[in-house]
């Protein structure tokens, strides 16, 4: 039976797992399934606080005072195209539906229904998107080398890894990997290997580094400081006041 939308899968979580390409790879995968909500900092190009309650509520604090809030909204419908047109297709959260999972009790293979909303809660980019849920990072990427590390005091893999031309990030525009820069290179074109960390618990992308001289993309830093804690609903509550701004 499928979870309640905004549940976490009742599922054990390992974190004393030993490291291989194949975990990393399943790891990679997991995310949607391993954590309800979330509180992190995450440093990219400024440093921004964030809380999430799964599938679609979001609330981020930027450093300049700035608030962003994701409020629950409708079922999202996409629109599939057939030889008749278009026609609306209700859409379900990643915790409604069942993955295969392997022995270790990590993804081994993800639903790949069009009807499966693996996207929100969205902010900014789709680098965002992918850094919260990783999964071009099991296929189409070599792996060298898996090892367990500590970031920010949490079990982490780390891997070293380079995509190859079968690489098929969320957004080519802001994949987690190295690129040509082009809209929609095909097949991809590797700039540089990279440094990648995933969080055992979550599954979620922690750092991104890339190895080269020249830009090779955005690179990041996630710090992890709550997991499936309760968040109340006024957390994600705009106020009368709200202008996208905090008030002094």
């Amino acid at each position: 039976m499928a979870s309640p939308p905004g549940r976490r899968q009742t599922r054990g979580v390992h974190t004393d797992l030993a490291p291989t390409v194949e975990r990393f790879r399943a790891l990679a995968h997991s995310s949607p399934w391993r954590w309800s909500t979330l509180e992190f900092d995450l440093e990219r190009e400024d440093l921004e606080h964030a809380w999430i309650r799964r599938p679609d509520l979001l609330r981020v604090e930027g450093g300049d005072g700035r608030v962003h809030i994701t409020t629950g909204r409708d079922r999202p419908v996409a629109v599939v195209y057939g030889v008749d047109g278009g026609r609306p297709l209700a859409r379900v959260w990643p915790t409604e539906v069942e993955p295969r999972y392997d022995a270790d009790g990590l993804v081994a293979e993800r639903p790949g229904d069009v009807a499966i909303d693996y996207d929100p809660p969205f902010h900014d980019d789709y680098f965002w998107v992918a850094l919260l849920d990783p999964a071009e990072l099991a296929e189409g990427v070599e792996v060298f080398s898996v090892d367990a590390v500590s970031h920010h005091g949490r079990p982490a893999w780390e891997a070293r890894v380079r995509p190859t031309p079968e690489y098929d990030p969320r957004c080519t525009c802001c994949a987690l990997l190295s690129g040509d820069g082009e809209l929609d290179p095909d097949p991809w074109v590797p700039t540089a290997d990279s440094v990648v960390r995933l969080d055992v618990q979550t599954g979620v992308c922690v750092s991104v580094r890339h190895i080269g001289s020249e830009w090779c993309g955005q690179e990041a830093d996630l710090r992890i400081s709550a997991v499936d804690e309760p968040l109340a609903d006024e957390l994600f509550r705009r106020p009368r006041w709200f202008s996208g701004r905090r008030r002094r």
